[in-house]
């Protein structure tokens, strides 16, 4: 049986939480840190990950925004519904023509249009010259296909249903470079630059994906319309991206939204639940009551979090903490990608648990949550008391500018804080 303290996310060489650990002295402080909050309206729910049982709830039966930390539920959901050791397809398979093929989208959004060898923001991820190479070789070895070159190239995207772009974002996410539209075919999460996390995002995924794949099957290749590849089509060629498992952890450490809608899509299509972005929520809500968790006060307008019409519940997010903490089933996936205060990921920037939250640095592994109002923090503390905790913070209606900036900070601190009390919350 797997336990909590099985998985360490810490490098080779540094303290681990087997290591021994003495908690600076002084009572728990809990009341003081809540009672002096003002950085909006707080939502704590904390539980103790051996029991269960619930350490402190502060409006933590109501429903609100969770900006990132959805990504919790995408990625339990993703593990659960999809198994880890999945991989997703894209395909090319012959057209209706000698001179055509057609490019089959499914779902994969960290295909890359960089050159095999050349890594992108996806470690791992397949690459559209490779699928090019396979297509050019299966043509020559077909006696109907060979000497005849590919003079047009069609495209399937039609896994994904329904718009493109959530109406409750802002286009300002898009240009940014937090988020693509969310198509069944792009590369490299449609960012103009693929090596950067936060890089500009087009216009058009599917177009950028079968120009670029155009251009590798030759100089004279046009690219035509969408159309539905039959099912009973010449396969001419495949490439799959990495496991569920290492795209949940990257989505996690690195809040990568685009993945986390398309590993959200491709939940709601395994479930029957359909292709859209209204099938979410009963994709994601489906998987989470599978695994006994109660879902009726859930709503999901997306997989990321970006929309401020998600509602979720912080004690929903910390009961599916204690079973990710368990190491229930193949959720150990998920604690493996939470990135960890003061190290990796997201919590490791802009000197986040350095300086007075030093303490927690390497004891608390989270996942973060930002909107222009929210700020938050879910996670799993390694207690300094030997215990473990799971716990949701969140500040709503916080004002913007800076003063977003110092509801993250005390947020964080909160969480130290619970890091410091562990049981005696």
């Amino acid at each position: 049986m797997v336990t909590v303290n099985d998985w360490s996310p810490f490098p080779a060489g540094s303290m681990s939480p087997t290591d021994p650990f003495v908690a600076p002295a002084g009572e728990c402080r809990i009341d003081d840190a809540v009672g002096s909050w003002s950085s909006g309206t707080l939502h704590l729910d904390a539980r103790d990950v051996s029991s269960g049982e619930q350490l402190v709830g502060i409006r933590s039966g109501d429903a609100a925004a969770t900006g990132s930390t959805m990504k919790l539920l995408t990625a339990a959901a993703a593990v659960a519904t999809l198994g880890g050791d999945t991989t997703i397809e894209t395909r090319v398979v012959q057209g209706t023509e000698v001179d055509t093929v057609v490019l089959v989208g499914g779902g994969d959004p960290t295909l890359s249009r960089l050159p095999s060898g050349q890594e992108s923001v996806y470690p791992g991820a397949p690459h559209l010259d490779d699928l090019a190479r396979q297509v050019l070789d299966a043509r020559s070895r077909d006696p109907r296909l060979a000497g005849v070159p590919v003079r047009r190239l069609e495209v399937d995207a039609g896994l994904f249903s329904g718009p493109a772009w959530q109406p409750g974002w802002p286009d300002s996410a898009r240009t940014s470079g937090s988020v693509s539209n969310i198509t069944a075919l792009m590369v490299d999460g449609d960012r103009d630059d693929p090596t950067r996390a936060y890089s500009p995002r087009g216009d058009s995924a599917v177009g950028r994906a079968a120009t670029a794949f155009a251009a590798l099957l030759g100089s004279d290749v046009t690219v035509g319309g969408l159309v539905d590849a039959p099912d009973d089509a010449e396969r001419l060629g495949s490439v799959h991206s990495a496991p569920v498992r290492d795209l949940v952890r990257h989505l996690l450490t690195h809040s990568d939204n685009t993945l986390a809608e398309s590993l959200a899509r491709l939940v709601a299509i395994e479930r029957g639940a359909g292709s859209d972005f209204e099938a979410i929520d009963a994709g994601t809500t489906g998987a989470l009551a599978d695994l006994g968790l109660p879902v009726d006060d859930l709503r999901l307008a997306d997989g990321s979090g970006l929309s401020r019409d998600d509602a979720v519940p912080a004690a929903f997010v910390t009961r599916l903490l204690v079973e990710i903490a368990r190491h229930r089933d193949d959720l150990s996936v998920v604690d493996e990608g939470l990135a960890v205060a003061g190290r990796t990921g997201t919590l490791a920037e802009d000197g986040r648990f350095s300086t007075e939250n030093a303490d927690a640095a390497g004891r608390i592994r989270a996942k973060s949550g930002t909107l222009s109002d929210m700020s938050g923090l879910a996670g799993i503390a390694d207690a300094a008391d030997g215990t473990t905790i799971a716990f949701t913070i969140w500040a709503e209606d916080t004002p913007p500018g800076a003063a977003s900036t110092d509801a993250r900070a005390a947020v964080d601190a909160l969480a130290a804080e619970v890091f410091r009390c562990g049981a005696a919350l």
